[in-house]
């Protein structure tokens, strides 16, 4: 036995450690991405259930949006003919 076979027993060694811990490795990763999956999953869940809330909070915000034009619409309305008498009178005057 020479000094090539101890350093072939010793890659040997090194090889069969190296492929264990990558297995540990490898099941540790596994049960990592399992949990992660699994937070996902939840997260999802919860932003669903918060998607009908902001679909409410959008809709109600689109009506009042509506109310408010139409209100003002009204009100440009009634001024301009304020104003657009005014003008037409001052007009007569002259």
């Amino acid at each position: 036995m020479g000094l090539s076979d101890a350093l072939l027993i010793v890659l040997y060694i090194s090889l069969i450690v190296f492929v264990i811990s990558l297995t540990v490795f490898v099941i540790k990763l596994i049960g990592t991405v399992n949990k992660t999956n699994y937070l996902l999953d939840n997260l999802t869940k919860k932003a669903e259930s918060l998607d009908k809330l902001f679909d409410i909070i959008d809709f109600t915000t689109n009506k009042f949006n509506q109310i408010g034009n139409t209100i003002v619409g009204y009100l440009m309305g009634a001024v301009s003919k304020i104003f657009g008498k005014k003008e037409s009178e001052e007009e007569d005057y002259e």
